[in-house]
């Protein structure tokens, strides 16, 4: 029902995310934010309201809005890292992100005091497909990240987690470490097929849908869509492939530098961009 004006069709191909898995730890010490952030599951819309310590909330809000300050003035993931996952990697394959409490789902806090790390692959190789589910705008789109498809992703996630394991078990975190919650410690870590099954069960997006308006193959290099005129695209989907971490900061950056270009304003002159590189890289993972 949507009559065609341009047959594109990488138009919604060569989606990409990054996969995450969350290795949870509850803590014996109280150093969380689950006293400020935990809820009462079960009351459906409500819930994200319904604190179990409202006066704990409440006060957080009434000094982040009056003075910006307090535990509401972070979003708490203030410690992050990146690693190489294999020998043969010249460079950092995994991302990091830690937090001191431990989610349920996607935004639920545990009523009890723990913390996290969040993993992901930074170059996954798998590709997904956003399509049209029906001729009106109003229906959702049909997205298919077609995570975990190839067996890198699956290998390199694997590394993570045990990867992940071992650093959370480290002898600096003891005095806060209780017991692992997740993954469970009846997994067993040694065997693929395990480690396989419980990454497809409790991983999930990092929300860093892009790359279906591929620069190259849907749009040029000032994000003008080719074969049409006046219409451009300045979003993540313009990515040919995914950078190796967040997505917001390099988005802004293209997003500006074809603003610029829109305006007729020269381009700022490129500048060369290093990064570290162990000397034994091709032979360890550390």
């Amino acid at each position: 029902g949507v009559p065609v004006l341009l047959d594109k069709p990488m138009v919604g191909e060569n989606l990409q995310d990054h996969l995450e898995f969350y290795v949870q730890y509850l803590s014996q010490l109280p150093c969380s934010l689950y006293p400020w952030a935990a809820t009462i599951p079960g009351l459906g819309l409500l819930s994200k309201y319904a604190y179990r310590q409202p006066w704990r909330a409440i006060q957080a809000g009434i000094l982040w809005m009056l003075a910006g300050r307090g535990i509401g003035s972070s979003n708490h993931f203030e410690v992050g890292g990146f690693i190489r996952s294999r020998e043969n990697m010249p460079h950092p394959d995994l991302q990091y992100h830690f937090i001191p409490g431990i989610v349920t789902g996607q935004l639920d806090f545990l009523a009890e005091h723990g913390y996290q790390a969040h993993c992901g692959t930074m170059r996954p190789t798998s590709r997904g497909t956003v399509q049209l589910s029906s001729g009106s705008a109003l229906d959702a789109p049909l997205i298919d990240p077609n995570f975990l498809a190839t067996e890198e992703d699956r290998r390199d996630l694997r590394a993570g987690l045990r990867l992940t394991v071992e650093i959370m078990e480290q002898q600096a975190l003891q005095e806060f470490k209780r017991e692992r919650y997740a993954p469970l410690l009846n997994l067993n870590l040694d065997s693929d097929e395990e480690v396989d099954a419980w990454i497809r069960a409790s991983s999930h997006s990092g929300y860093h849908l892009s790359c279906t308006c591929a620069m190259g193959k849907v749009v040029d290099a000032e994000g003008r869509v080719k074969g049409v005129e006046n219409l451009r695209v300045a979003d993540a989907s313009i990515m040919p492939s995914m950078t190796s971490g967040n997505l917001n900061a390099p988005t802004i950056m293209m997003a500006e530098l074809l603003a610029d270009r829109i305006r007729g304003e020269a381009p700022l002159p490129p500048e060369e961009a290093s990064w570290y590189e162990p000397p034994n890289w091709k032979t360890s993972q550390r």
